[in-house]
């Protein structure tokens, strides 16, 4: 960057030189005896701008003692030079001046394209450039090369983009990134492209990972776009991990030269801006992400003309509001789909609330929804759904979980074991994806409880049994119920007592069960034993009906076609033995025909 100062100093030392000549050659042309002219000052201003040029405006004052004026017999030319890069050549012929006070100017139009060659010569160099002014002054009869002048020019804007510190992007006030170690590279520039590499650790400080498919980079100087382009690679982190995003920005090199024309109508003040967006891959094409994820601010002011001072300082980039709110889940309904043999199908439909208006967050925006359902503790089903590009407002979506039929065994037998009630809890996990990462959104469980009667009405009532026509034994129930039920068996266990009302013993040869599920029989068996019990005696009786617990997958299947409704049929029978002869018969109070009825995804 050229100083004020400098560019201060190249007029005034050329001018000072011409015009000391003059002044020599003025007095040489006299009468040998006349004052020495003094230059008192030089100013120098910047003049009239535009798009290809910026004129340099410099005023001498000069004070001439004598009574006599200085002819206008002097020439002088000069060239500025950053670098090998020729900034512009001036000079005036014939310069002359009167006695007294006289203010003399020189115009000089510098092309602002040199400033892009120039910048080229800057950066490869290591921001670092040598500042050179040649001045040829000339009279009648002689010619004098002035002295070069040197000065050397740094700048340090690498030095803006680097930090030590960390700095935490937020989305929507939660912390989601953490980005320290910042550095910035130039690669080697040309006439066409300066290459800025600029790296920094990413610490991903969210709960989910976070991926980028690529970067979206852009440059501005003063509202002056240097680079504004896409680089298809990104960087890809686990909670808790950290990872090396590297981004290279291609600016282009020619454009410093429209920077310049407006760094000098903004009275030497540029802000130089770099902000970087993450983008997404969505079926081949990729869309930029609503954040920022890094964003850099130097505030650049120079003094060309005046001091030479030259500032680069960094600033805070202001807060930006994310303008996205988590989609609100309303309420749910649950039913049951296709069933087979193996699976069950239950079918969610979820009442959803977008509040974004933001056409472009909307088509970042998907839903992703998964589900697990208990029952009794133990995972009967699971499901994932993805929904896409949503719209402003309400909708719903479904959700199909996939329920494995072997599982019930399980449950059921849980079921029993906890006096015939049964849980059911249905977990969602909705997260908000917007394609570089994803974000709860906040939803209740669905828990729901269902209770059965199996063995209700069994045993209540005492019964006489008769053979033959007349009265052999009376039955009495002791007791019916579950015993500790397996995936395997549930047992249900009888105790009752036979009375003999006879005046001779009667003997049971065979207690036998059938106990079926609509067409799916659990139990079809004898209990061991045989009972003889004497006149006028009674007799306790105790034994197992064995279910066979890994038949209820297949009692499931017809349960949920017929609506969770079945029917239940418990058949016991006794062969009774007396004088009078033998003869099987149903025990009424040990049997039972009911309707079994469940509500697996009822209410809350």
């Amino acid at each position: 960057m050229i100083s004020r100062a400098r560019l201060r100093r190249i007029a005034a030392v050329s001018l000072g030189v011409f015009l000391v000549l003059a002044v020599g050659i003025a007095a040489l042309a006299g009468t040998g005896v006349l004052a020495k002219p003094t230059v008192d000052g030089i100013e120098s201003d910047w003049g009239a701008v535009t798009a290809e040029t910026t004129e340099i405006r410099t005023t001498a004052t000069v004070t001439n003692p004598n009574p006599v004026g200085v002819p206008g017999v002097v020439d002088v030319a000069y060239t500025a030079r950053l670098n090998d890069v020729v900034l512009a050549r001036g000079g005036k012929s014939g310069v002359g001046f009167g006695p007294g006070t006289s203010r003399l100017g020189l115009s000089t139009q510098m092309s602002n394209a040199k400033i892009a060659q120039w910048w080229v010569t800057h950066v490869n160099g290591g921001e670092e450039s040598t500042l050179r002014v040649d001045a040829t002054v000339s009279g009648p009869g002689f010619a004098r090369d002035v002295p070069a002048q040197r000065s050397s020019i740094e700048t340090d804007l690498l030095g803006g983009f680097a930090t030590e510190g960390e700095r935490t992007v937020e989305f929507r006030g939660e912390p989601f990134l953490a980005i320290g170690e910042q550095r910035a590279e130039w690669g080697e520039a040309n006439e066409s492209v300066t290459p800025l590499s600029v790296t920094s650790q990413v610490e991903n400080v969210h709960d989910y990972p976070v991926a980028l498919d690529g970067v979206a980079y852009a440059v501005q100087m003063n509202n002056v776009t240097l680079a504004e382009d896409r680089q298809l690679s990104g960087v890809s982190v686990e909670p808790g991990e950290t990872g090396t995003l590297d981004v290279r920005m291609a600016l282009d090199s020619a454009r410093m030269a429209d920077w310049w024309a407006n760094h000098v109508n903004d009275s030497e003040r540029s802000t130089l801006s770099v902000e970087l967006y993450g983008l997404v891959e969505r079926d081949g094409e990729y869309e930029r992400v609503p954040i920022r994820i890094y964003e850099r601010l130097l505030d650049l002011e120079t003094d060309v003309l005046g001091g030479g001072s030259t500032s680069v300082s960094a600033r805070d980039a202001p807060e930006r509001d994310i303008e996205f709110e988590r989609p609100q889940i309303g309420e749910t309904s649950r039913e049951w789909g296709a069933v087979d043999d193996e699976t069950t199908e239950i079918l969610t439909t979820v009442a959803l609330n977008n509040t974004n208006d933001d056409a472009a967050v909307n088509e970042l925006l998907s839903i992703r929804a998964a589900q697990h359902t208990a029952v009794n503790g133990i995972l009967v089903a699971t499901g994932r759904q993805r929904t896409d590009g949503l719209t402003a407002g309400r909708s719903a979506f479904e959700l199909t979980s996939t329920m494995n039929n072997s599982k019930v065994p399980a449950w059921w037998a849980r079921h029993l074991n906890r006096g015939e009630t049964s849980t059911v809890t249905t977990m969602p996990a909705v997260r908000a994806d917007l394609g570089f990462s994803q974000f709860d959104v906040p939803v209740i469980d669905r828990r729901s409880e269902f209770e059965t009667d199996l063995l209700a009405g069994m045993g209540d009532d005492a019964e006489t049994v008769t053979v033959d026509g007349r009265d052999a034994l009376v039955v009495r129930s002791e007791s019916v119920q579950w015993g500790e039920a397996t995936p395997e068996t549930a047992p249900i266990e009888v105790n009752a007592t036979l009375e003999n009302e006879q005046p001779e013993p009667v003997r049971v040869t065979e207690i036998r069960y059938r106990v079926a599920l609509n067409d799916v029989v659990l139990a079809n068996r004898t209990a061991p034993g045989s009972h003889t019990v004497d006149p006028g005696e009674t007799e306790a009786v105790g034994f197992t009906m064995a279910l066979d617990n890994r038949k209820m997958d297949e009692w499931w299947v017809g349960h949920v076609r017929r609506g969770e409704t079945s029917n239940m049929t418990v058949t016991v029978t006794a062969t009774v033995e007396t004088r009078a002869g033998t003869e099987t018969v149903r025990l009424d109070s040990l049997s039972r025909n009911t309707t079994v009825t469940t509500d697996l995804l009822g209410d809350d």
